[in-house]
């Protein structure tokens, strides 16, 4: 609010002294557009942040519903050397980081120095040398096996990524590291279904995205960025089997055990194991274009 003012004083101050008031009201326009588009832009985030887990959670919740660790799922080192653009290298960046959680959640320790190396290669190719300097790799060596530890760093190099990349008007290129880390994250969760007789607990899982993949699209929706909005399109695709999972409110129920007041309620997400499997395949799709 306090920007929409000093803009529209400098405005008219500009227009009392004899300036061009037509070059300085598209200048205001433009200016309040910019910073709504931001405002808004910032609340999308915040949603995105606060639904979608991390690459570490995502690992973590298909292995709390009985995942294994599936060997030669993950997007192979060699694949490293073929991303040369910014899009790429962003997408990849987040693949690269779900496969390095997920290695590390199984104690994978061979499988995530692989990754970690990975992570650090698009890092630098984005100019974001700072998120996997050689103190951060080092740390990420002494602590190879201390799961815990090394998931911290991990999440706290992802984090400085992100801030690097705003603070150099690259914001969409931290919405695409999301992306790709949720694809990653989702597709490793999927290969541990047994289409033929999921596990309830798993589907569960995997229909609970529908909440992250509406937030991430509306986040990817803000960027005016002709390979963002392919990305949408594609991401489009596994929605509409999303959209087949119904959600209901959940009859509120007050109980009074021993004293102590509970209440029940919430949303309820209703769904066809088939529909579990079109996400399966789709989602496969989608991930398979990303990395190849």
């Amino acid at each position: 609010m306090k920007k929409y003012v000093y803009i529209l004083m400098t405005s008219s101050i500009l227009m009392a002294c004899g300036g061009d008031a037509e070059h300085v009201e598209e200048t205001v326009v433009q200016e309040v557009i910019n910073e709504e588009q931001t405002l808004e832009r910032v609340a999308k985030a915040q949603m995105v942040f606060q639904t979608i887990p991390s690459p570490l959670e995502t690992a973590s919740i298909f292995q709390d519903a009985g995942a294994g660790y599936n060997v030669g799922i993950t997007n192979p080192v060699e694949n490293v050397s073929n991303y040369a653009t910014n899009v790429q290298m962003a997408l990849n960046l987040g693949v690269y980081g779900a496969d390095l959680s997920y290695a590390n959640v199984f104690d994978q320790s061979q499988e995530s120095m692989f990754y970690m190396n990975c992570t650090k290669k698009m890092a630098d190719g984005l100019g974001i040398t700072s998120a996997f300097d050689a103190i951060t790799m080092e740390r990420m060596e002494e602590n190879m096996n201390n799961r815990d530890s090394l998931m911290t760093i991990i999440n706290d190099a992802f984090w400085i990524a992100d801030a690097h990349l705003k603070e150099n008007g690259q914001d969409y290129l931290s919405a695409l590291i999301i992306t790709g880390g949720w694809i990653e994250g989702l597709y490793l969760g999927t290969k541990a279904l047994n289409t033929e007789a999921p596990d309830d607990k798993l589907m569960q899982r995997i229909a609970d995205q529908k909440y992250s993949l509406n937030n991430l699209t509306e986040l990817l929706k803000s960027y005016n960025n002709a390979e963002v909005n392919e990305l949408v399109k594609k991401l489009q695709e596994v929605q509409i089997a999303y959209n087949k999972i119904e959600e209901t409110d959940a009859e509120t129920t007050v109980s009074n055990d021993g004293g102590v007041a509970t209440i029940g309620g919430g949303s309820t997400l209703t769904y066809q194991p088939e529909t579990i499997v079109e996400i399966t395949s789709t989602i496969e799709k989608i991930r398979n274009e990303i990395i190849q």
